[in-house]
């Protein structure tokens, strides 16, 4: 009884999802655009309409702003209002718990044997780990894993070409959820482009006649129209295409290229050699399209740190086929790294095997909305870092808000932008990460005054006329603010500081 309500795959969810709270309860909530997504999102289910201009900075009031994760955000919204903060990480915390089993999963049912999965999972998850905040990427990091293992088996022959019509509904919501549906599209494009040269030479492609050519193609225009089923038309993939053109790497850090300083990018560099290593094992006559894909993914992650996940579960994915093709895969299944097909048969994942997880979630999720304390997730288990957030000076600001006119303008820094929308809602924003609204003049305008030249904000108040600054300590704005002598002091904690001009 006990085999049948448990397997390995149970065991890599419930061990995430148990542990990721503990690990997340602060570093999940270090991004800036989690605040403001969670505050439109509310504002579109109050409402009943998608927002079609910023409503939240001073810089930008009313101009045309196209929320292309909206589906997400109302999302967010709704589980903030029913469980807080909390209830997002938990939702956060599962959602990465399901991606990361079924990669396990893959490999397992490859022939791994669970230590040897289980470590390469370590891997994946320590590469991956840096983009884990409460935001849409996270849907796009399980969508990835997903079509992606569609064109894999597509590819390989285990599933008809027909099943690939589930891209179609697939790319409708995944363009409402989040820009990341490029990804998918652009995967699905490249693989379909590839089928098509194998064909035309007669070379192993899962295209067997013209039939086959004529309806790839047919579901490739299909999938790349449904992107446009969404309440802004052609303006959504418009801001994905404007957000691509900005030099984001240079003003935003989530954009930045990969960083070997930091000790988790070396994930990202085991997880390459191990991926080449394997390749270059594979004879080249049984290389396919689908195998190489994760190269594009590695070029991507290395420019912007923000693709390394969708590298590392294109990656694990690719080696899950891969390990079992190697000209040493007899070798390891002596060493009792791969297991043998009869040993795999008697350790098939049972549907029953999900009980136990199911439960626990079930428990720990009454225990949140009751408003229980329990020892992962309960009220308040989610926090911000008062090293990262200005949370000191929310007395001050929450004043501030409650005294002030509706609309009224205070000057930020930028990671401050989302921190201001959720907190202040009365409040009108300098600027925050919704990087195409502000457009790439304003934004290196900003990152000039913020590294070289604040004074800029003297010009900024005379075109403005804010009457308050809330700074990070210790930056050059802070310091330029500080000599001020019409810049008065409000507060200064460690982590930021808050000034009021004087009249």
């Amino acid at each position: 009884m006990f085999r049948r309500l448990w397997s390995a795959e149970a065991g890599f969810f419930l061990g995430l999802w148990l542990v990721l709270p503990v690990v997340g309860r602060t570093s999940m909530y270090r991004d800036p655009g989690t605040f403001w997504h969670v505050v439109v999102g509310q504002r579109m289910v109050d409402s009943g309409e998608v927002i079609c201009s910023d409503p939240f900075s001073f810089t930008r009031a009313a101009e045309p702003w196209t929320a292309h994760q909206w589906l997400a955000e109302c999302g967010m919204g709704l589980l903030h209002r029913l469980g807080g903060w909390d209830a997002l990480l938990l939702a956060a915390v599962t959602l990465l718990a399901a991606i990361y089993t079924f990669l396990a999963s893959r490999m397992l049912r490859a022939g791994l044997h669970p230590l040897w999965a289980g470590s390469l999972l370590a891997v994946v998850l320590l590469a991956s780990a840096p983009q884990f905040h409460v935001r849409p990427l996270l849907i796009t990091i399980g969508l990835v894993a997903c079509s992606f293992a569609l064109l894999v088996d597509v590819d390989a022959g285990r599933r008809r070409l027909r099943r690939l019509w589930w891209f179609v509904p697939l790319m409708a919501l995944w363009a409402n959820l989040h820009g990341g549906a490029l990804a998918g599209l652009g995967m699905f494009a490249v693989c379909s482009a590839w089928w098509i040269v194998l064909w035309l030479f007669g070379g192993n492609s899962p295209l067997t006649r013209r039939r086959d050519v004529l309806a790839l193609l047919l579901i490739v225009a299909v999938s790349g129209a449904a992107v446009l089923l969404n309440p802004y038309g052609v303006e959504l993939p418009r801001s994905w295409w404007t957000t691509l053109r900005m030099p984001l790497p240079v003003l935003i850090q989530e954009h930045a290229p990969l960083d070997l300083r930091d000790p988790l990018a070396w994930a990202t560099v085991v997880l390459t050699l191990l991926y080449l290593a394997t390749l270059l094992c594979v004879p080249p006559r049984r290389l396919r399209i689908t195998w190489l894909l994760p190269l594009v993914w590695l070029v991507l992650a290395v420019a912007r740190v923000r693709n390394v996940p969708l590298f590392a579960v294109t990656t694990a994915i690719v080696l899950a086929e891969l390990i079992p093709q190697i000209r040493w895969a007899d070798w390891l299944v002596q060493r009792e790294v791969l297991l043998t097909p009869e040993v795999l048969a008697g350790r098939r994942c049972d549907a029953r095997s999900a009980v136990i997880p199911l439960a626990v979630m079930l428990l720990v999720t009454v225990l949140l909305f009751a408003g229980v304390a329990s020892p992962l997730v309960g009220p308040q288990w989610a926090r911000f870092d008062p090293a990262l957030w200005p949370v000191d000076l929310l007395p001050e600001l929450e004043a501030l808000d409650r005294t002030s006119p509706e609309g009224t303008p205070i000057f930020n820094d930028l990671n401050y932008g989302g921190f201001l929308i959720y907190h202040t809602p009365r409040l009108r924003v300098f600027a925050d990460d919704r990087c195409a609204l502000y457009g790439t003049e304003m934004l290196k305008d900003y990152e000039f005054a913020r590294y070289a030249s604040p004074s800029r904000i003297n010009h900024w108040t005379m075109q403005y006329d804010f009457k308050h600054a809330l700074v990070r300590t210790g930056t050059l704005f802070d310091r330029f603010l500080q000599n001020e002598s019409r810049w008065l002091l409000v507060r200064r904690t460690p982590t930021a500081t808050l000034y009021r001009r004087e009249e």
